[in-house]
């Protein structure tokens, strides 16, 4: 006796959520104060007109010496003086046998921008990281291969604009949309929009498309598209971004976060009911398994991969 259980298979989309109260949009009067001490403290007394954070673990596939080799370039397209202006905060480990020693990847690169680079190493609570989300003009994470993105989903509650490589489980917080306008929904056919089928998204995010795509993995996970996008496409980005002035910049980003609310759902408490709907539909849907199974050993099947190596 045999029986396919997998047929049909029950899937439930059930995205990332965070608290809107924690990650929000810095406006109180009480609160700005503090959010322009915290920047006096970062800043000293160089005035700052244009500032990028990054926040992620040091690792290899997180890119950051391509992240910030893309800000070089965005750099060395401005005038000298306005260049000076502009900063980048890594809140990082500054060195990690999983990544590399950005420290020495600074030197390399920044010996004519000395206080373009800050490292943030210490942990943060809550209010501490919704602070440089806010001090932030654009949230940056140019990951090759991820499955989600949690600091996008943070800076976009925090009303802060993304750019983000187009890959993985960050591609669906820039509202791609298909051919119908809607939310494009991967499909056997089409599983990811890394090869830019889709161009139309959402107002608050600032694509890079992969420039190569290689196919990687592991025992666990035999394998993933490795999407790489290329440092000068990131920077063009970056100047986007820059050439937008700052009530423009708070508007694209409250868009994100209006929009994170509603049809995306990215909130804890959506993320709670969308599980709990999910698991009621499996016990609603359940059929206990028989106290035994005979299986015929010699009857084997190939592995089937359910949707195409799309390239």
């Amino acid at each position: 006796m045999s029986k396919n259980r997998s047929n049909p298979i029950l899937l439930s989309y059930c995205p990332h959520g965070l608290n809107e109260n924690i990650y929000y949009p810095i406006e109180k009067d009480d609160e700005v104060k503090e959010l322009n001490d915290l920047k006096t403290h970062l800043f000293g007394e160089n005035k700052i007109d244009f500032t990028i954070f990054f926040n992620s673990r040091n690792i290899r596939r997180k890119q950051i010496p391509d992240t910030m080799f893309a800000f070089k370039i965005f750099l060395d397209t401005l005038p000298k003086e306005k260049a000076n202006k502009c900063a980048m905060i890594l809140h990082t480990e500054i060195v990690s046998d999983h990544g590399t020693n950005l420290e020495i990847v600074r030197k390399m690169l920044f010996s004519d921008y000395p206080n373009a680079i800050l490292f943030s190493t210490n942990k943060l609570d809550n209010k501490q990281l919704n602070q440089l989300y806010n001090i932030a003009d654009v949230q940056i994470l140019l990951t090759s291969n991820e499955g989600w993105g949690l600091s996008l989903t943070e800076a976009m509650l925090a009303g802060t604009p993304i750019i983000a490589n187009v890959t993985g489980g960050m591609q669906d917080q820039m509202r791609f949309e298909d051919n119908y306008g809607e939310w494009f929904t991967p499909t056997p056919e089409l599983p990811s929009n890394h090869t830019g089928a889709f161009k139309n998204h959402g107002v608050w995010a600032f694509p890079v498309f992969p420039s190569n795509r290689s196919l990687q993995g592991s025992p666990k996970t035999p394998y993933i598209w490795d999407d790489r996008c290329n440092a000068e496409d990131a920077a063009l980005r970056i100047s986007e971004v820059y050439d937008l002035d700052k009530e423009t910049r708070d508007f694209l980003g409250k868009q994100g976060r209006y929009w994170a609310l509603n049809e995306a759902g990215f909130t804890s408490a959506i993320m709670g009911e969308r599980v709990i709907l999910a698991i009621d539909q499996l016990f609603n849907t359940w059929i206990p398994r028989e106290k035994y199974e005979l299986i015929n050993v010699n009857d084997v099947k190939e592995d089937i991969i359910n949707h195409k190596l799309v390239y």
